[in-house]
């Protein structure tokens, strides 16, 4: 009966982080959070549900209790990346950049692969107009995803602001390539091309 007991707790505990996920994904957070906290009822010590009450939280906008649930999570367990991660994100999304950056700096001391932390770290370096680390940190990025159409939109954007312009159209024609309809690349490369249409050619 005890085997059969802990057997029902383990199912019910991975039911919770599915069932919550799936909330999570559709937005309802009130409802991921809920069956999240009755997960961590069976099982505190599970580092998966900490993460993701945290995610829900911070879906709720309650910065502050989730970065409390991440840490709960990276006491559970130190190396577990994706907490690391969320956490820069909050970091982020509240503009504290060096906080963020040591929790991406994080990320990419346990691994280098990690390439949504190089994008994170560039969105911080573009924002802080520190340009020449933010294209670094893109092409590290895109090096291991050249998939990510977010990460060749934002490029293009930084050389667009260092008037590469030519290279920041070849950027936003690989985030369309990629994707057709990216609005947000969209303009800016009407601009450039109307830029690069503009400028007086030398005798």
């Amino acid at each position: 009966m005890v085997l059969f007991s802990k057997i029902k707790n383990r199912l019910n505990k991975e039911a919770s982080i599915l069932d919550g996920n799936k909330y999570l994904d559709e937005g309802e957070f009130e409802k991921a959070l809920e069956i999240y906290e009755k997960g961590l009822e069976i099982d505190a010590k599970d580092a998966r549900l900490w993460n993701n009450k945290g995610l829900a939280l911070a879906g709720l906008k309650k910065f502050d209790k989730a970065l409390e649930c991440f840490d709960e999570a990276l006491k559970i367990d130190p190396e577990y990346l994706d907490v690391w991660q969320s956490k820069g994100k909050i970091f982020h999304d509240l503009r504290k950049y060096e906080e963020a950056l040591n929790c991406y700096d994080k990320v990419l001391s346990l691994n280098l692969k990690y390439f949504n932390a190089w994008y994170s770290k560039g969105l911080i370096f573009a924002q802080t107009k520190k340009y020449d680390e933010a294209l670094e940190c893109f092409d590290k990025s895109l090096e291991l995803n050249s998939q990510n159409v977010n990460g060749w939109f934002y490029k293009g954007l930084v050389l667009a602001q260092t008037k590469k312009y030519d290279e920041a159209l070849e950027c936003f024609d690989k985030a369309l390539e990629l994707d057709p309809d990216f609005e947000p690349a969209k303009e800016p490369k009407k601009v450039l091309q109307n830029q690069i249409q503009n400028v007086p050619t030398k005798n």
